[in-house]
């Protein structure tokens, strides 16, 4: 008789146990999530276009396609950061390496957040004044 029970509560602990993972499985599910960057100026900034994006603590990767207008290819420095009171947090800068002639080249980078938010952005910088630089691809929690 003893036995019987001891099965039974296995089989409850079991069942209870897949019934609870099912949501946490779900949760951290990856969202990726576009991003779209054109640049004539020196500077773009996700916060003042008001692009930000939703990731939650851990790793994420920025895969992004770069091209550049002109002969040359102008280094494009993308930078992770997270809005708060007082100082923004930043979490790194990785160097993008766009192809010429509008031909697109493709690189993702890795970054650690610290937290659950939806108040990170990117600023995305280029070295030459004179090309105009496009970038497309997406941000997402590994």
């Amino acid at each position: 008789m003893r036995k019987k029970e001891f099965k039974k509560m296995i089989a409850a602990l079991a069942l209870g146990s897949a019934m609870l993972s099912i949501p946490l499985v779900t949760a951290y599910a990856s969202v990726s999530q576009n991003v779209n960057i054109s640049m004539l100026h020196e500077e773009t900034n996700g916060a003042k276009n008001n692009k930000y994006h939703k990731l939650s603590k851990g790793y994420a990767n920025l895969k992004l396609s770069v091209a550049a207008s002109g002969n040359a290819a102008p280094t494009v420095t993308v930078s992770l950061m997270k809005e708060k009171f007082g100082f923004d947090s930043s979490y790194g800068k990785r160097n993008f390496t766009p192809g010429k002639k509008w031909s697109y080249k493709t690189t993702t980078h890795q970054y650690y957040v610290d937290g659950n938010s939806s108040s990170y952005y990117l600023v995305a910088e280029k070295s030459g004044r004179y090309y105009e630089i496009r970038a497309t691809g997406t941000l997402k929690n590994k």
